[in-house]
C-alpha cells in the first residue's frame, strides 16, 4: 500500500485529525489557557468540528510531544542563533508544590527562549545536574549561569562547571535574594495586617455593600455611570451628590477598593502585597 506524501504532511499515520487541528488545540490550551469545554465549543460553532473531551485531551498532549520533538530537531539552528548573540546566559530555576514534584526550567532570558523543561520528583542536585548537562550538550557553553539560592541548584551549577572545565561565572539570582530578604523583613507584619482584614471581614462587608447598592440601582446604573465619572473629575470637596447619584458613587468606590489585585505585577510576596494595597485603597476612600 502506498501512502501519499502530501497526505503524510497533513495527517499523522493512522490519524483522523490533521496537524492543523492539533496545533489549534495545543495553542488554545497551553498558550491561551482556555478550558477544554471552550475549545470544543469554538471548534463546533466556528468550524463544524465535533470533538470529544478525550479527543481534545489527546490532541493537546500530542501537540506538546511534537513541539518537544521539533525543539530538539531545530536545536542546531537555535544554538547557532545564540552563538551570534555572543552565547547565552543559562538561567536555571525550579518551582513546585508539596507532594506534586518540581518543574525545572532552563531559560535564555536574552532571547526569551525556554531551552529545556522537565518534571522532577524533587529538587536535588543529582536530579538537576543531568538536565543541565543535557542543555550544555545541546546548545553549547553558556556565557554565565544564573541560579537560585537553594542548595541543590548551587551544587548542580558548581559541579557542571567543574566537569565541563568552564571558566564561566555562576551568579545568584537577585530576585531570589530580594524575595528572601523581603520575607525576613516584612512577613510577620504583613501576616498581622492580613489577619486583621480577615478577622474584621472587611472585604466581605464591602462586597455585600456593593452588591446591595447594585441591586437597588440596577435599572438606573447605565444612566448613572456618566454622572459618577463627571462628579469624580470635577468634585472639589467630600460632599457626595444626593439621591441615586450618591449611592452609585459609593458603590463605585467600594468596587474600586475590591479591585486591589490590579496593583500587583504577578511576582508574589514580597514584591506584591495585595492586602496592603487593599488597606491603602480603603484609606484613600476614607479620606
Amino acid at each position: 500500500m502506498l501512502r501519499s506524501r502530501n497526505l503524510a504532511r497533513l495527517v499523522a499515520p493512522g490519524g483522523v485529525y490533521g496537524y492543523d487541528l492539533e496545533v489549534h488545540v495545543g495553542l488554545e490550551r497551553h498558550l491561551r489557557h482556555r478550558q477544554r469545554k471552550e475549545v470544543r465549543a469554538d471548534l463546533l460553532s466556528g468550524h463544524g468540528i465535533p470533538l470529544s473531551t478525550g479527543q481534545e485531551s489527546l490532541l493537546a498532549a500530542r501537540f506538546v510531544r511534537h513541539l518537544e520533538a521539533l525543539h530538539i530537531k531545530r536545536a542546531p539552528q537555535l544554538a547557532g542563533a545564540m552563538r551570534k548573540d555572543g552565547g547565552y546566559p543559562m538561567h536555571v530555576d525550579a518551582t513546585g508544590e508539596d507532594g506534586r514534584g518540581t518543574s525545572l526550567v532552563v531559560y535564555n532570558p536574552w532571547r526569551h527562549w525556554v531551552l529545556g523543561a522537565w518534571k522532577l520528583s524533587t529538587e536535588r542536585a543529582d536530579l538537576v545536574l543531568p538536565r543541565l548537562q543535557q542543555t550544555a550538550r545541546t546548545f553549547g557553553r553558556p556565557c554565565a549561569i544564573m541560579r537560585d539560592l537553594g542548595r541543590a541548584m548551587i551544587q548542580a551549577a558548581e559541579q557542571l562547571v567543574r566537569e565541563m572545565k568552564w571558566d564561566v561565572p555562576i551568579l545568584g539570582c537577585h530576585t531570589h535574594l530580594l524575595r528572601d530578604v523581603g520575607k525576613d523583613l516584612m512577613e510577620a507584619y504583613y501576616d498581622r495586617l492580613r489577619d486583621l482584614i480577615r478577622h474584621h471581614r472587611l472585604r466581605t462587608q464591602l462586597r455585600s455593600l456593593a452588591r446591595g447598592l447594585g441591586r437597588g440601582l440596577s435599572a438606573e446604573l447605565p444612566k448613572l455611570r456618566d454622572t459618577v465619572e463627571f462628579w469624580a473629575r470635577s468634585a472639589t470637596g467630600h460632599v457626595l451628590p444626593s439621591g441615586a447619584g450618591g449611592a452609585a458613587f459609593v458603590r463605585s468606590l467600594a468596587q474600586w477598593a475590591l479591585d486591589y489585585a490590579q496593583e500587583g505585577d504577578g511576582l508574589g510576596f514580597p514584591f506584591d502585597r495585595p492586602y496592603l494595597d487593599f488597606y491603602r485603597r480603603c484609606r484613600t476612600i476614607r479620606r
